[in-house]
């Protein structure tokens, strides 16, 4: 045990200090946030993470057109199907075959309705109007509410119809005859849905603001529910009075807020619901639901022409999806339920994907959305999943039919039926996982559960380019070990795998996790910049060198220059300090070699080994004066297997190495009774000249120009000519300074008037 304990305190030691570079890594999905990024096909994925066969969906109707925007069913069970963007209505008959039935002017068809004679009545946009259409397909215009879209028709039981319009947001009430009226102004810039309740209460939901409204049959409206987001998309409601709402647009979408709309006659103005509940996981599955069993009632409504669908007797509570107790806030899109006390319950929620339509169906909640044409179930126990995916950019509409579900969708318009077996075959594909650079594969695994007769296999593939396109390698044959089989795919920087599924008598393979192994290759380091900089303040501007004097009653001190000598307190420090900057893209510990070579010279030579700091201090003592070059090489192979290590290395800019200081000497010096003058000569072997200063016996120090004008050369010859302040010797001394910050000296002396000569 003892053995054990300090193996595993080995391990976390070396791991934490990063002493392994490279090494084997896992790619894990079993989750349903980890298999909801893939791709499914005939395959539905559970809230628990599991992946199975979906019920069977068959495609039964291409419209060819854009999209399907709304359905209606007339009494004999005929489906018409209102599509844009050439304002074409299809009837689908009992044997689900389509037939063109009516060809609108305008280009969109987002509203169809139909009586209890049969008759269809077809809401087109742009330039909104509503047509009449009876069953041999005889058309007339119906209404022309003098708005630009028809978002929405339902019958009431008194047989009038409701048109939801845009872009006033208006609702018109229109009679059997076809004469109509504004019913309610909500002042919203849309209409976009509508619902009739058991109680024969309009509601609808708006556009900008999210808006939900119950309009009472006098024209009096109430806001029930303020929602985050910009649209209420689509509403049903149940024959409890609980109302389900999708909503969606973000809240950047909306609106400031309008005054509160008024009702038509002077009625009581909306108010805005303010309650909201937080779903639990322990919550009763039916919390003030009512106890009794009942049935779906037919979905035309009580006037026969509602494209909605009114639920009757118990209602399931759905809960799932997204963080338990949210309320939609920041959410893209979000399912509500409003109970008929006015609390509200926020069923799912997602940043990403925008709900469509609704349906409730033998106690579970069915709803689609934009994400690939998704179908999504939630169920009482309040759990969501992905039922299918139609594989299409939006599922726009769910219907029931007969056991089936007729699914729509958009781009391109289809109908779908969702069977009530699960489909023979199916398969699902993985995200493409990015490695981060290439890699080696190891072997896959999986967990599943085969009923007899079944089979599961998966397959892989890979590529260096994000998407897999032409360059990508085919998929690889099947592994059929869960074991585990060693992946064939070529090494790459991005993989995927697929799962193929297969029935037997009705039974599925059941697929809950997957787990892929791979070894990232070692990627090399890199050196991006070498530096040579002289060790501290060693410039022109540097702090003249000197002693301190203090006086002799104590006032006060200064710095006076004396003979070129220098305090140590105030003395640079000498030498070069080399800095450079590496980088690994692994995150590996680097460890650097120092070569340096000469301008003159052919070959490196090593000046240090083993640097586990990225700087090095060059003495002034360690070179010769002379031009330099370094070369940096940094390696890896501290944090990786032997033969995988990989190097980079550098070679500096050409830098100076000078620490002789220049050499100064007296070419002349005269003397008269009015001014002293002396002429020196300055030369150094390695640099550049750059600064000149003298002083008169301790005087301050004066700067000092060449007799060229400008101190740039290794040779530089100056004159000084002094008034001195009487006629005893004087002292002069001359500082030249090099570009490498050395200083060179020399003196020379004027001797007393009375010894007055030439030197």
């Amino acid at each position: 045990m003892k053995i054990i304990r300090k193996a595993a305190l080995l391990l976390t030691v070396l791991c934490a200090s990063g002493a392994f570079g490279v090494s084997t890594r896992f790619w894990t999905s079993s989750t349903f946030e980890d298999f909801g990024r893939g791709n499914f096909s005939g395959i539905s994925l559970s809230r628990e993470g599991a992946l199975k066969l979906a019920p069977a969906l068959d495609e039964i109707f291409n419209s060819d057109q854009a999209m399907i925007w709304a359905v209606g069913r007339d009494p004999g069970g005929n489906l018409y199907l209102g599509t844009g963007h050439s304002g074409k209505v299809f009837r689908l008959g009992a044997d689900l075959k389509g037939s063109l039935f009516f060809d609108a002017n305008e280009p969109d068809v987002f509203a169809v309705a139909v009586d209890k004679s049969g008759n269809v009545y077809v809401g087109t946009s742009p330039d909104g109007k509503i047509y009449k259409v009876d069953p041999s397909g005889k058309s007339q215009e119906f209404f022309n509410p003098q708005a630009k879209y028809i978002w929405a028709l339902v019958f009431g039981a008194d047989g009038n119809l409701y048109a939801g319009t845009g872009d006033r947001g208006r609702i018109y009430r229109v009679r059997p005859n076809g004469e109509g009226e504004l019913f309610y102004d909500t002042q919203q810039s849309h209409v976009v849905s509508m619902a009739l309740s058991p109680a024969q209460e309009l509601i609808a939901g708006t556009e900008p603001n999210g808006l939900l409204y119950r309009i009472s049959g006098s024209a009096k409206g109430f806001v029930l529910y303020d929602a985050p987001q910009s649209e209420i998309h689509s509403v049903m409601v149940a024959a409890d009075g609980s109302i389900y709402a999708s909503a969606m647009g973000s809240p950047e979408e909306r609106r400031q807020r309008l005054p509160p709309p008024q009702a038509v006659g002077g009625g009581q103005a909306p108010v805005r619901a303010t309650q909201t509940i937080t779903v639990r996981a322990d919550d009763s599955p039916f919390p003030g639901g009512p106890g009794d069993g009942g049935g779906q009632q037919d979905p035309q409504g009580p006037g026969g022409g509602s494209a909605q669908v009114i639920i009757q007797g118990t209602q399931p509570i759905i809960t799932g999806g997204g963080p338990r107790g949210a309320e939609g806030r920041g959410a893209r899109s979000a399912l509500y339920r409003v109970w008929p006390d006015s609390t509200v319950e926020t069923l799912w929620n997602s940043p990403r994907e925008n709900i469509f339509d609704l349906l409730v169906s033998d106690r579970t909640l069915l709803f689609s959305t934009d994400d690939k044409g998704r179908i999504y179930e939630l169920t009482p126990d309040r759990q969501v999943s992905l039922l299918t995916q139609t594989g299409q950019e939006e599922t726009t509409r769910l219907i029931p039919f007969g056991n089936f579900v007729l699914a729509t969708t958009s781009n391109v318009g289809k109908v779908f039926r969702l069977g009530t077996r699960p489909a023979a075959t199916g398969s699902f594909e993985s995200e493409v996982w990015d490695t981060g650079s290439v890699s080696g594969w190891g072997k896959i695994r999986w967990s599943a559960d085969l009923p007899p007769g079944t089979a599961l296999e998966l397959l892989t593939r890979t590529g260096n380019s994000r998407r897999p396109d032409a360059t990508w390698s085919d998929w690889a044959t099947a592994y059929r070990e869960a074991g585990g089989e060693q992946i064939s795919s070529p090494p790459s920087r991005y993989i995927q795998w697929k799962a193929v599924f297969r029935a037997a008598a009705d039974r599925s393979p059941v697929l809950r996790e997957a787990i892929l192994a791979y070894l990232p290759r070692n990627r090399a380091p890199e050196v991006t910049e070498i530096r040579a900089n002289p060790r501290g303040d060693r410039g022109a501007g540097g702090t003249s060198s000197g002693v301190t004097v203090v006086g002799a009653g104590g006032g006060g001190t200064g710095t006076r220059a004396f003979s070129g000598v220098a305090s140590p307190r105030s003395q640079p420090p000498r030498g070069l300090d080399l800095r450079w900057t590496a980088n690994d893209p692994d995150q590996d510990e680097l460890v650097y070699s120092l070569y340096f070579r000469g301008e003159a010279e052919t070959e490196w030579k090593l000046l240090e080994d083993d640097l586990k700091v990225n700087s090095f201090p060059l003495e002034n003592d360690v070179l010769p004066d002379g031009r330099y070059r370094v070369k940096v090489v940094a390696s890896d192979a501290a944090a990786n297997p032997s033969g995988t290590a990989k190097t980079a290395e550098m070679v500096s800019a050409p830098f100076l190495v000078d620490s002789t200081p220049p050499q100064v000497e007296a070419l002349q010096t005269t003397r008269g009774r009015d001014s002293a003058t002396a002429r020196f000569r300055a030369f150094d072997a390695a640099s550049v000249l750059i600064r000149a200063e003298y002083a008169l016996d301790a005087d301050p120090l004066v700067p000092l120009l060449s007799d060229d004008g400008i101190i740039d050369s290794r040779e530089e010859t100056f004159t000084v000519t002094v008034k001195p302040p009487d006629g005893r010797e004087h002292l002069l001394t001359v500082r030249l300074y090099d570009a490498a910050g050395n200083v060179g000296v020399g003196k020379t002396v004027w001797s007393a008037l009375e010894a007055t000569g030439n030197r």
